[in-house]
């Protein structure tokens, strides 16, 4: 059964930490008597001979067996020597390590070496190895992704979701691929299927190719030899079947049962999300035979992909993808029609989408070109709305401001009226008392105190006539009196007493 494809990364990871942290090193010298010095790694020491793992390739050890007697000399590095060699093959770090793995190397690692060497030579190298896995640490624990060297933050992440996606899917592939065995270069094939499927003209498919066509052969070669050794294998396990008693048998029997059934489940599910590259039955010789000529037809349609196309195009569609972020939507319609051209559909074609998603780089930059458009004429409407809104507010605080200033000036007309008013009145109050001391002041003759004694007869009214003249005679002599009095006072006539 295949490893899913998260799993297989953490493995991998974990691997590849562990290697690195417990690979033995060139760390020590042992000089023969012919001249010789051999050096490696001292496995065993007896009062015989001694063991060394030397290393014959970056993958192969070799462990040789010496006489004490060709011994002259054996050298052995020191502790904190061995210890530093191993921390120095964890950087530069792999791709998509998850914070779990970075605090396992900073606690195993540098951590462990300051707490045992204190007092090395090797102290300062080592705090700057812990502080680069703790700034990393940091980095992924803020949502940051590290691809082949390469630094994604969150906020690219969410812009170009699908770039970064091909890109896991493309470090998925080339892991799958080291590992060299046919189960492995079968995942291999399945992440290419899915970068076909998904992320076609992405940098990554066109990347992926070169990769498919060196993997095939590979696969096609193990899986030749996997078909001639199946019925031997098979036989043999039948043999071995046979040697054992009933209950072993029994147990045998039940534990292949749960292993086909459970691989059977595999394949039944790869058919059914359509996966061409299904979980390989290796105890099946038909369907191995299957797998391989599956092998030899895709092999010769790959190579029939005009892969300088697919990388020239994927180019231009990650212009689009960067014009799309930075809001240059009607140059990037341009663009993306012109590179979908390149492979010979149109953008419609192009457009055509899977039950998962977008089929292709096309697709997905179509889609969300669209959905950028359909958010800025939003943003225009609601711009608009907004300024709409804005004016009726405006109109209405100017005509608030209006009826005010109407208001205000009514307002002073009545004060400006009611001043002058009150200005004739006080003005006219003024003079009426200066005249009545003038005639308190004067001795008053006989006649003027007999007719103010004199009683006066009452007057008759003769159907209103004259009472009614009266009454307009007052108001008449009160205005003449006012604009007597306000000629008087601009003539400078009607001083004080002293004046007159």
């Amino acid at each position: 059964m295949m490893l899913k494809r998260s799993s297989l990364t953490f493995l991998l990871t974990a691997l590849a930490i562990t290697a690195s942290l417990c690979s033995p090193t060139s760390a020590d010298e042992i000089k023969l008597k012919n001249g010789e010095t051999i050096s490696g790694k001292l496995v065993f020491e007896s009062a015989d001979f001694v063991k060394i793992e030397v290393a014959v390739s970056a993958s192969i050890k070799e462990t040789k067996l010496i006489s004490r007697s060709e011994i002259t000399e054996i050298i052995k590095e020191a502790p904190d020597n061995v210890q530093f060699a191993k921390l120095e093959k964890i950087l530069p770090t792999g791709s998509l390590i998850p914070a779990s793995a970075y605090q396992s190397m900073i606690t195993s690692g540098p951590e462990a070496f300051l707490s045992a060497f204190p007092d090395s030579k090797h102290v300062g190298k080592v705090k700057k190895i812990k502080a680069v896995l703790e700034g990393e640490l940091d980095k992924i624990e803020r949502g940051y992704l590290k691809i082949e060297g390469e630094w994604i933050s969150p906020q690219e992440r969410a812009e170009f979701k699908v770039l970064t996606n091909s890109k896991i899917q493309l470090l998925s592939m080339k892991q799958f691929m080291a590992g060299r065995n046919y189960n492995s270069l079968i995942g291999a094939m399945r992440s290419f299927e899915s970068l076909e499927g998904k992320f076609y003209g992405t940098p990554a498919f066109a990347e992926s190719i070169d990769l498919a066509i060196e993997a095939i052969p590979l696969l096609g070669s193990q899986l030749q030899k996997l078909s001639r050794d199946v019925e031997y294998q098979n036989a043999e396990f039948e043999r071995k079947r046979d040697t054992l008693d009933e209950v072993g048998k029994a147990k045998i029997d039940a534990a292949r049962a749960q292993e086909e059934a459970q691989l059977n489940a595999n394949i039944e599910e790869d058919k059914k999300n359509g996966i061409k590259w299904i979980t390989l039955n290796s105890r099946s010789k038909d369907a191995i035979d299957s797998y391989i000529q599956l092998a030899i037809t895709e092999l010769e349609r790959i190579k029939l992909l005009d892969s300088a196309s697919i990388k020239d195009q994927s180019v231009q569609l990650v212009a689009v993808d960067e014009m799309i972020a930075g809001g240059e939507l009607a140059s990037a319609k341009t663009k993306l029609a012109e590179a979908a051209a390149l492979s010979g559909k149109s953008l419609s074609r192009s457009n055509r989408r899977s039950s998962s998603g977008p089929s292709s780089y096309v697709a997905a930059l179509n889609l969300k070109l669209n959905e950028r458009f359909a958010a800025e004429a939003e943003k225009e409407k609601a711009e608009a709305e907004a300024a709409a809104s804005k004016a009726l507010a405006e109109n209405l605080r100017k005509s608030d401001e209006e009826e005010e200033v109407e208001g205000a000036e009514e307002e002073m007309d009545k004060d400006e009226k009611n001043s002058t008013s009150f200005a004739f009145n006080a003005l006219s109050g003024a003079n009426t008392d200066k005249l009545a001391k003038e005639s308190e002041e004067k001795p008053k003759s006989s006649s003027s105190i007999e007719r103010e004694e004199r009683p006066q007869p009452a007057a008759i009214e003769d159907e209103g006539g004259f009472s009614f003249g009266l009454r307009l005679l007052v108001p008449i002599l009160t205005g003449v009196l006012i604009v007597v009095v306000v000629l008087l006072k601009a003539l400078g006539i009607g001083g004080s007493k002293n004046s007159d």
